[in-house]
This record gives structure tokens, sequence and C-alpha cells, in this order.
């Protein structure tokens, strides 16, 4: 199928116009909020015509059984990584899904997201008259009830124009800056301006925030901020702030560790410096919090 074509049979949206729009969730360790996402999906008022979940190496594997789908025969496609790839590396593998299926749109969405029940409605109104340029961004409503614009994979839906022009996510960031890298460089930069939806409302469910800060994401954090001003802006721009932040996080941190952290910021500066990236610092597992 070429790029813009659609499938037989694609569903007819508001505005009369012709629509494929394909679901695509990432998930990892995360079960409830999985299936708290798949229902919100079922229950749009303007549904997608599939969905594909790919699995971040859930342990266990992640199931994509939904009540709510199944009541309106909305299907999901699993699709699994045995190895956690990341953020950066997961949506790789998710947009390339998504070409895979030849649906026109992605609706692109973590499992920490619940959209509102009108939020696939207002997203696909508001690129109707241009579908082919479709890069539009929902808001995110916060625990504490605050409405802002997250330009991540907080909702958002593209065209498959887009993703064929700009290609894939950068896998080897595997984890932070990936979104930055992608979403907030390297589309605007090929001519597709970020589109804003205020009508459109997501949910950020946050099951992964609280805790300790492993060092692994230290050394990520500064690896790929450095590595993107470096090797993908060509200019330092904001990045000294963001560092001394970093740093300064690192050392006021309780629990001891010190040291250890601004080793692994150490050692991910010189990595971004010299254009290392991969799965370079070992990963824990991280899991969601019940809520």
């Amino acid at each position: 199928m070429r790029a813009g074509d659609q499938p037989d049979g694609a569903a007819i949206g508001p505005t009369g116009r012709h629509r494929s729009i394909v679901a695509v969730v990432l998930t990892h360790n995360a079960p409830h909020s999985l299936r708290r996402c798949l229902d919100a999906i079922a229950v749009q008022t303007e549904r997608p015509d599939s969905v594909v979940v790919v699995d971040n190496a859930s342990h266990p594997p992640a199931e994509v059984e939904s009540p709510a789908a199944s009541a309106v025969g909305l299907q999901a496609q699993l699709v699994r990584s045995e190895q956690n790839t990341g953020p950066a590396g997961g949506w790789a593998r998710g947009l390339d899904e998504f070409l895979a299926t030849g649906g026109g749109h992605a609706w692109v969405l973590d499992d920490d997201m619940l959209p509102e029940p009108d939020c696939l409605e207002h997203l696909w109104q508001a690129v109707a008259d241009d579908p082919d340029g479709a890069f539009a961004f929902p808001r995110s409503r916060e625990d504490g009830g605050e409405l802002a614009v997250w330009p991540s994979w907080c909702g958002f839906l593209i065209s498959r124009e887009i993703v064929d022009a700009v290609g894939l996510p950068m896998a080897d960031l595997f984890w932070w800056a990936e979104d930055t890298e992608y979403l907030q460089w390297r589309i605007p930069e090929t001519g597709h301006p970020m589109q804003v939806v205020t009508d459109a409302v997501v949910n950020h469910d946050a099951i992964r925030q609280g805790g300790g800060v492993p060092l692994w994401k230290y050394y990520y954090e500064a690896r790929n901020m450095l590595y993107v001003h470096l090797h993908v802006k060509h200019r330092v721009g904001r990045y000294p702030r963001s560092l001394s932040k970093l740093v300064a996080r690192a050392l006021v941190r309780g629990g001891g560790g010190r040291l250890g952290r601004l080793g692994a910021i150490a050692r991910g500066l010189r990595d971004g410096y010299r254009g290392n990236l991969g799965m370079r610092f070992p990963v824990e597992p991280l899991h969601e919090h019940e809520r």
C-alpha cells in the first residue's frame, strides 16, 4: 500500500473525510495502567480503527484484554520485544509497526495516558482539513489538575506522510531526549509545526514517578542532552542550565551516593561528546505504582 492510501472500508469521521487511525500504545511493566488506557481508547466518541500495543519486555508479558474494547469489537494487536529498548527503541518499533498496518494516522499514547472520551474526536476535527499535515497534540492534565502541553508521547496524532518523510525516532538514545530530538526538533525542522488542540485532553496517570532515581537515569540524561545539542542541534542553547540543574539534583538528593551520581553524569558527558549511543549503562526494570 502506498503512503496516503487508505485500507478498504476505512471509517468516515465527523467531517465526512475517510480516515484510518491506528492507536499505538507503548507499555512496560504496567498491566493496570495499560488496561485503563485501552478502556479509555475503546470509549472514544471517535474510535480508532485498530490498536497496536508494543510490549517493551514486560514481566510477565503484557496482555491486551479490555472489557470496554471487547464490548465495541475493537481489537488490539500485541507486539512484544524481549529486550527493554526504552522509550526510544519502543517508539521506533511502535511507529514502524504503524507503517506496516497501512493506516493513515497514528494516535500515539504512553500506557499512563488516559484520554478524555472526546480527545480523538477533537484531534481529528482539528486536522481533517489537512490530514496529510497532521501533527496535533492534546493538553495533558497532571495529578494536581493543571493542564499543560507536553510535546512527548502523550496522545498526539500524526500522519503517515510525516512519519514516512522524517523516519523513525532514534532508537539508540534509549531513554531521555528521544522525544526532544524527534518531536520538538526533527519533525518541526522538516516543515511540520506542532499544533495544539486545546479541547483535546489526556489525563497523565504518572504511574512510574516517585521513589529514588537510579544511576542509569543520570547517565542517560547527561549523555543524551549533550548529544542532542552537539550532534543534532549543533548549538549550545540552554544546555549549560539543564546540566547545572542535573548536577544540583545529584548533589542535594539525600541518602548518600553523590559520587556515584556524579560519576554517572561524567560518564554520560563523555559518551555524549563522543557520540557513543545505545544501551551503555545497565538498567533496572521500572514498575507501575498501584492506584
